[in-house]
C-alpha cells in the first residue's frame, strides 16, 4: 500500500509540473470569472499562415506550391506536375505554357485548369531544399 501511494505521489508531481508550466499562459486567457476565452486569445501567425488566407489556400501556386498538391487534379500529376515545378519561377501563368518539352496534350491539358493555379513571388519556407518534390506528408 505503501508503494502505490509513493507511485501515486511520484505521479503527482510529475503531472503537476507539467501543469504548472502551462499556468502563465492560460492565466491570460481567463477573464475576471475564470473561464477560458479563446475568441479573445490571439496566437502569433507566421508568414505562411497568412499566405493560407489568400488565394494560395484554395489553389495551386506554380511558384511555391510542391508537387503532391497536384495529386487531387486529374491529369496533372505527375508528369505535369513535375514539369511545373522543375522549371519554376514564373512570371505570369501563361509562362506554364511556354515550358519546354510540353506536348500538345500536356498544354492543353494546362489551359483547362488555368483556373486552379495562382502566382505569387516564391517564398524560401516553402521552396528550399527538396521540399517541392518529397515533401515527406503522405496519405
Amino acid at each position: 500500500m505503501k508503494r502505490f501511494f509513493g507511485l501515486l505521489m511520484a505521479f503527482g508531481l510529475v503531472v503537476g509540473t507539467l501543469v504548472s508550466n502551462a499556468q502563465p499562459a492560460v492565466a491570460g486567457m481567463l477573464n475576471n470569472r475564470g473561464t477560458v476565452l479563446l475568441a479573445e486569445a490571439t496566437m502569433p501567425r507566421n508568414a505562411i499562415d497568412d499566405k493560407l488566407t489568400t488565394e494560395y489556400g484554395y489553389k495551386l501556386d506554380v511558384n511555391n506550391t510542391n508537387v503532391a498538391a497536384f495529386r487531387k487534379y486529374r491529369g496533372l500529376f505527375p508528369t505535369i506536375a513535375g514539369k511545373i515545378i522543375r522549371n519554376a519561377h514564373y512570371e505570369n501563368l501563361e509562362d506554364i505554357l511556354e515550358i519546354p518539352g510540353l506536348s500538345d496534350v500536356e498544354k492543353s491539358r494546362i489551359s483547362e485548369n488555368m483556373d486552379i493555379f495562382t502566382i505569387s513571388p516564391p517564398n524560401p519556407a516553402l521552396v528550399e531544399g527538396d521540399d517541392r518534390y518529397n515533401n515527406g506528408a503522405y496519405k
